[in-house]
């Protein structure tokens, strides 16, 4: 199905999850997605093997792509892969700085061939700096952003990761924006440039409010228990959890009502956001002591009647089972041929005339060589000579 990206083309250099996400955003808006994989492949290929050979990790961040192994350290490799980007509007990888430099395939190197081209780096640390050349994972981002600092409950609690990859999936979305600008940039001028993003960087913007507290005041923030007493959860009779977002005045009137004590309103410890969030502790109490009288859904009926944002605390398999997400196509079928029919995660937005799609499951190593190189020129003869040398394996 056609996508906003239609007709593009990248050539992906990345590997793990921070690139490899950012072109499976790529690839739903419709882009073609070449992926440049080193000999026995992308390490993300073996993470998370279940018994029968699926991994979750590879299938959700390399969905929908053409694979080609190609052994960069052989010259007529390198040359390949600048023939290649001839064929390309961007270039995407997540290297240790200076990599792609020392490979031959530096922004220098790719815009001689291209000059419209776009490339977008995507590292631990930023391209400068004391710290520009380390490496660095999920974790590293986490830990030097002070999100997982952000995290802990409390000065002297220990700090708390955030799960999924979070530092990686921030990350890829930030690449993925500035290579999207950068096109747009290069179709409006002519010219190509290279962007840097990093898991540093991307940290510190996700945190934005509490950075700029922080940076204001001095005070570092950390996470409690429940926000404040009115966005939070609360466990209803049936042991079932649902979340309630009492910001606006009207709707905490509406709640004091619903509750069935409208003198809270005026009670000098709940009057107002700032009372509440001081004497969180004695409304977090008296809210429980309130929730915990009725069913969940039987709750949440009421607090839609009064138009008071509420919502259960879903699983998975609440969320599988959720209309509204396949509705939106927030969830999604593809067909596989290995595993059958799956279902995977769908898009997150939603374009009137370009709708895009998931285009299909992650590519078999190498799958694509042949198919990819001919597009951009070489012959069979040729394609026989890279593999004859090693740079191509079989």
């Amino acid at each position: 199905m056609q996508g906003p990206l239609d007709g593009y083309r990248i050539l992906d250099f990345t590997r793990y999850q921070q690139g490899p996400y950012a072109t499976v955003m790529l690839s739903d808006m419709g882009a073609e997605i070449w992926k440049v994989e080193p000999p026995g492949g992308d390490p993300g290929r073996g993470s998370d093997l279940s018994d029968d050979g699926f991994s979750r990790y590879f299938e959700a961040h390399d969905r929908g792509k053409r694979s080609i192994v190609l052994n960069l350290r052989d010259p007529s490799a390198v040359n390949a892969a600048l023939r290649m980007a001839e064929q390309c509007d961007a270039v995407i990888e997540n290297y240790r700085p200076g990599v792609m430099d020392r490979l031959g395939l530096s922004y220098e190197a790719l815009s001689a061939r291209n000059p419209r081209i776009v490339m977008v780096s995507a590292s631990a640390f930023g391209a400068t700096g004391p710290q520009a050349g380390e490496p660095g994972y999920d974790v590293i981002g986490q830990a030097t952003g002070g999100v997982m600092t952000l995290q802990a409950l409390g000065e002297a609690a220990e700090p708390r990761t955030l799960p999924g990859g979070f530092a990686d999936q921030v990350g890829a979305m930030q690449a993925c924006i500035g290579l999207l600008a950068a096109l747009i940039a290069a179709k409006d001028s002519g010219q190509g440039q290279h962007v840097d993003v990093s898991l540093l960087g991307s940290q510190l913007a996700l945190q934005s409010v509490y950075l700029t507290g922080f940076l204001k005041t001095g005070v570092q923030p950390h996470m409690t228990r429940r926000r404040m007493p009115t966005f939070t959860f609360y466990q209803a009779a049936d042991g079932r959890w649902l979340v309630i977002g009492v910001v606006d005045p009207r709707n905490w009137r509406a709640l004091c009502k619903l509750m069935g004590h409208p003198e809270w309103e005026s009670d000098e410890r709940f009057a107002t956001a700032p009372a509440r969030q001081k004497h969180t502790l004695d409304l977090e109490a008296l809210l429980e002591d309130c929730f915990i009288t009725a069913d969940r859904d039987e709750w949440l009926r009421r607090l839609r009647k009064a138009d008071i944002p509420a919502a259960p605390v879903n699983s998975y398999g609440d969320v599988e089972a959720s209309e509204q997400v396949w509705a939106n196509g927030y969830l999604t079928e593809i067909p596989d041929p290995r595993f059958g029919t799956r279902r995977v995660t769908g898009l997150p937005w939603n374009f009137s005339a370009t709708p895009g799609a998931v285009q299909g499951r992650a590519p078999e190593l190498n799958a694509d060589a042949d198919s990819i190189l001919s597009e951009c020129g070489f012959s069979v003869e040729d394609i026989a000579t890279l593999r004859a040398s090693g740079a191509l394996p079989a």
